[in-house]
C-alpha cells in the first residue's frame, strides 16, 4: 500500500518538481533511479514516484483541458468480484452503481465535475479503442504501474494529455484505490478554463 499520510508523497513531488527545474536533460526512468536513491525508497514508492514524473510532465496540458473534454478510465479488476452485477458492453463494463465496490463512487465525481465519460476496461487495447472512438483531449487512468507506463508509452506524441493514479493495492481482483488522490488529480483545472 502507498503510504498517504507520511509526507513521503510530497518528498517526491517536491524532489520530481526541483529536478524538472533544475533543467536536467534525464528521462523519467533516469530521474526516478536519482530520486529513489536520494531518498532510499522502496520499489513500490520507485514505481509511484516514476509515474509521479511522467504526471508532472504531462499535467501543463491535463489542467488546460476542459472537464468535458475529459475521460476516466478505471481498471475493471476494481469491482468486486463476487457481488459485482455490471455487464460488458463494447466499451467495458457498465457499472450498475451498486456499491459493492469504490467504481460508483469515482464514476460520480467524474459524472459532477462533467468528464465526458468514465470507462471500467481491462485495460490496453480496449483503452485505445474507446480513445480513438471518443477523441479525448486528456484521460486519467486508475490503474498499476505497469498498465500507467504503457499508457503513458503509447500516448507520447499524440495530442491527448495524460495522468495516472497508482492503485493501493493491485493484483487484478479485487484492487483498491484512494479516492481523494483520485479526485484531486480529477479535479485538476487551470483556473482560465474553469471559468
Amino acid at each position: 500500500m502507498i503510504p498517504m499520510a507520511d509526507g513521503l508523497t510530497s518528498k517526491i513531488r517536491a524532489s520530481i518538481s526541483k529536478l524538472i527545474d533544475s533543467g536536467a536533460h534525464l528521462d523519467a526512468s533516469k530521474a526516478t533511479e536519482v530520486i529513489g536513491k536520494k531518498l532510499g525508497l522502496s520499489e513500490r514508492m520507485i514505481n509511484y514516484t516514476h509515474i509521479e514524473i511522467r504526471n508532472t510532465l504531462n499535467e501543463f496540458d491535463f489542467k488546460k483541458t476542459p472537464y468535458n473534454e475529459r475521460i476516466l478510465f478505471l481498471p475493471h479488476c476494481l469491482k468486486h468480484s463476487e457481488k459485482c452485477i455490471a455487464k460488458y458492453n463494447g466499451d467495458g463494463l457498465k457499472c450498475m452503481d451498486c456499491g459493492a465496490c469504490q467504481t460508483s463512487e469515482i464514476k460520480k465525481i467524474a459524472e459532477n465535475l462533467g468528464y465526458k465519460g468514465v470507462f471500467i476496461t481491462p485495460g490496453g487495447s480496449m483503452i485505445k479503442k474507446i480513445i480513438a472512438k471518443y477523441k479525448p483531449k486528456a484521460v486519467l487512468g486508475v490503474c498499476c504501474y505497469e498498465e500507467a507506463n504503457l499508457a503513458f508509452d503509447e500516448l507520447k506524441g499524440k495530442k491527448v494529455a495524460p495522468q495516472a493514479v497508482l492503485l493501493l493495492r493491485d493484483g487484478c481482483r479485487n484492487t483498491l484505490a484512494n479516492i481523494e488522490e483520485i479526485r484531486e488529480k480529477m479535479a485538476m483545472i487551470d483556473s482560465k478554463v474553469a471559468k
